[in-house]
């Protein structure tokens, strides 16, 4: 997608340089959308895995570059827009907009993220950031679905930062005059029962007063104003699942401690060897090593996945995918194994690391996936019941989201580069992962089996 983005911006740039009285307008959209793919540049797995910047761009790409064809049916540069129409059959469709809106919408809602607070004057203050566009259209989106409570508060939004938005001279050519955006968040919220739709409908006709169509409509709104008032429809009061509040960083405070001793309480090795480690829960016991892997080995595991043989990948489920490394694959990999056995205390791990990429907008079960997928012929259900330990080792830190939960357990660990979780279980407790608002996450997994006595 960033390099369709890239070739229309500079089709669009040539154009623009035909047409100057229209140079300042066109000027204002390729500032904007060049700082866009300026971040991009910089890391562009990391842009397109934060879903605000995906839809962002698959809205500004399926919505956007139409309305740019007819403003630019002017035939000042011909060549300029026979090349966009050759390239409008490549750009999203209705079906990827629906899901980067739905995907942007539900984070929202899990995060307990309020649209105002993405919707900053400078649109640039983080990087979770929509502009009053964006918000419309994802508006829009959901009163098609019939969502008028979503829809709602996205129009809102769009309607109250309109003129605060700085490329709110866009939004008209674009096809989204500011009396319009009234006049749709009048629909949604008359669909909701509420009196401040009139409020709206007076916005919208303040705005473009001679719009006959615009006048019928609110017209026959006041005719309906003369029937009985039905029961206005409320946003209900939220209610986070324990999931949601776990994720959200509203974690009860557990009796984890940090420490670095001297002991042989593990493995007899670390009494000649201290380690720092948190203790996060003793039943089942639970341990945190932070920074025990170092950054010369992560790089190296980090090649090793990238090098990965295509009979050694896998793909759990969408959005998850890893790749099986074999503990003798060198001797990075031979140490690490070695000083994961001494920190677990434990002397038979299964044959092989798991390398797991991972960028989910959903909340996931890494275990439940390992156990069920049948990938992995020799891991399975049976298997499964002699897991005495799992290892995950944190290959990258998650900028935004991504961590992992244990609600039973009242534990969460927010993934960092070097750490190790190790979980000692007599039964399976699940473990999930929260959605990513930003960055993909990369852990490597070892399983470690009972011995049998």
């Amino acid at each position: 997608m960033l390099n369709l983005e890239r070739n229309l911006l500079k089709n669009f740039r040539d154009y623009a340089e035909k047409l100057e009285e229209k140079i300042h307008l066109i000027n204002n959209y390729l500032e904007d959308y060049n700082d866009d793919i300026e971040d991009a540049n910089e890391d562009p797995e990391k842009y397109l895995s934060n879903p605000l910047n995906s839809f962002r761009l698959i809205r500004h790409m399926h919505q956007d570059w139409v309305g740019w064809q007819v403003y630019m049916e002017d035939l000042v540069a011909p060549d300029a827009v026979e090349k966009v129409e050759s390239l409008l059959p490549q750009l999203p469709q209705k079906e990827a907009f629906r899901k980067a809106a739905r995907n942007v919408h539900s984070l929202t809602q899990f995060y307990g993220y309020k649209p105002a607070d993405l919707v900053a004057k400078d649109e640039r203050s983080s990087s979770l950031h929509l502009s009053p566009l964006d918000c419309y259209h994802l508006g829009l989106e959901l009163y098609e679905e019939q969502d008028y409570l979503g829809a709602a508060k996205w129009l809102q939004v769009a309607a109250h930062n309109y003129t605060l938005s700085r490329h709110r001279d866009l939004f008209d050519p674009l096809g989204a005059p500011r009396w319009q955006v009234y006049r749709d968040l009048g629909r949604t919220l008359l669909n909701l029962n509420r009196q401040s739709a009139y409020d709206a409908y007076e916005s919208a006709l303040r705005l473009n007063s001679q719009n006959v169509h615009l006048m019928k409509e609110a017209g026959q709104l006041e005719l309906f104003s003369l029937r009985d008032p039905m029961e206005p429809i409320m946003d209900p009061k939220p209610v986070p699942t324990v999931l949601e509040k776990y994720c959200r960083g509203e974690v009860p405070r557990h009796q984890g401690r940090l420490t670095c001793e001297l002991n042989d309480w593990v493995h007899s090795f670390l009494a000649y060897a201290p380690i720092k480690f948190e203790e996060l829960q003793q039943d089942p016991f639970i341990i945190l090593y932070p920074g025990i892997i170092y950054e010369q080995e992560i790089r190296h595991v980090e090649n090793a996945y990238q090098r990965c043989p295509p009979n050694d990948r896998f793909e759990l489920e969408q959005g998850i995918s890893g790749c099986s490394i074999s503990d003798g694959y060198s001797p990075v990999l031979k140490r690490i194994n070695e000083r994961i056995l001494d920190m677990a205390g434990v002397e038979k791990p299964w044959e092989c690391f798991y390398i797991v990429e991972y960028a989910r907008e959903t909340p996931f079960e890494p275990f439940k996936l390992f156990r069920n997928s049948t990938k992995f012929p020799k891991l399975n259900l049976m298997n499964f019941a002699d897991v005495e330990a799992k290892v995950i080792i944190f290959l990258k830190d998650v900028t935004l989201g991504g961590a992992f939960t244990m609600p039973k357990e009242d534990i969460l660990v927010q993934p960092k580069r070097g750490n190790v979780l190790i979980t000692f279980e007599n039964e399976e407790h699940s473990t999930t992962i929260c959605p990513i608002m930003e960055g993909t996450g990369l852990v490597m997994i070892k399983f470690i089996m009972k011995t049998g006595d």
